[in-house]
């Protein structure tokens, strides 16, 4: 049995030798590394649920353009209705559902990159969306839905925001 060159134990030189032809071979470094964790489902089902929400935004307001029912129904018996007439309530319920479009797309990219920002976003647009929903659009059962829907993205983000503030700080 042979010495190690650098540890001085009898009996081991063998293994040690043994360890740096393998790594000399493979030029890997035999460093501790650990990768931060995946975002896992959480994350997929917030992003999924994000493009739901943009799609539904936006189907909302062509429902608006197409059929002056739902329009009736939702926009001109609502605040908004009333304070810039029957004709302007479209033209200003499209601006705001749109705007509020907009911001959840801009979240969309931050959660596809992966920016802690993204969750928070979402909940701030998602709180804000439905303060201005219940002072500007009619209160209808619909409402109710949309309350819930709110509520689960804001849940989603709030458990992704988390995750993702975990796997920062862990590396």
């Amino acid at each position: 049995m042979g010495t190690c060159g650098f540890t001085g134990w009898i009996g081991l030189g063998w293994a040690v030798e043994r360890w740096q032809v393998l790594n000399t071979k493979t030029n890997k470094k035999p460093a501790m590394t650990t990768k931060p964790a995946g975002l896992g489902k959480i994350h997929k089902i917030l992003i999924f649920f994000v493009i739901i929400n943009i799609v539904g935004d936006v189907g909302n307001v062509a429902l608006w353009w197409a059929n002056s029912a739902s329009r009736a129904a939702s926009l001109n018996t609502g605040y908004i209705g009333v304070a810039a007439g029957a004709g302007n309530a479209l033209i200003a319920g499209t601006i705001v559902l749109l705007a509020v479009a907009a911001v959840y797309i801009a979240a969309l990219f931050g959660l596809l990159k992966r920016r802690t920002w993204a969750p928070e976003l979402i909940i701030a647009v998602s709180v804000a969306n439905r303060a201005l929903a219940l002072v500007l659009y009619f209160i209808s059962p619909a409402f109710a839905f949309w309350a819930a829907w709110s509520i689960i993205l804001i849940t989603l983000s709030y458990f992704d925001w988390r995750k993702m503030n975990t796997a920062t700080a862990a590396t």
